[in-house]
């Protein structure tokens, strides 16, 4: 008989929840830092910070899911090294 989920699962039952929150943070900070770099290009008369700022959100983004602990399996967030007990 196949073990049942438990019904304490912090993932609601979903397979890798972080997939999603990693590419809103990712996209969030392209679009939040783009449109910063927008700003300033036009204020500045300037072509480059818009390409920085979305880079720089894109970086910021992940290293946001990193320090969230978003990157990883949900094996591997809970501390399982791959064991059945």
């Amino acid at each position: 008989m196949p073990a049942e989920p438990s019904p304490d699962n912090s993932n609601g039952g979903r397979d890798y929840p972080g997939g999603n929150t990693l590419a809103t943070y990712i996209i969030g900070g392209i679009i939040a830092w783009g449109l910063i770099g927008w700003g300033l290009d036009f204020l500045l008369n300037t072509r480059w910070l818009f390409i920085a700022g979305a880079v720089l959100g894109a970086g910021g983004g992940y290293y946001l899911a990193r320090k969230h602990n978003l990157t990883r399996s949900p094996q591997r967030r809970r501390g399982d090294r791959g064991t059945n007990n």
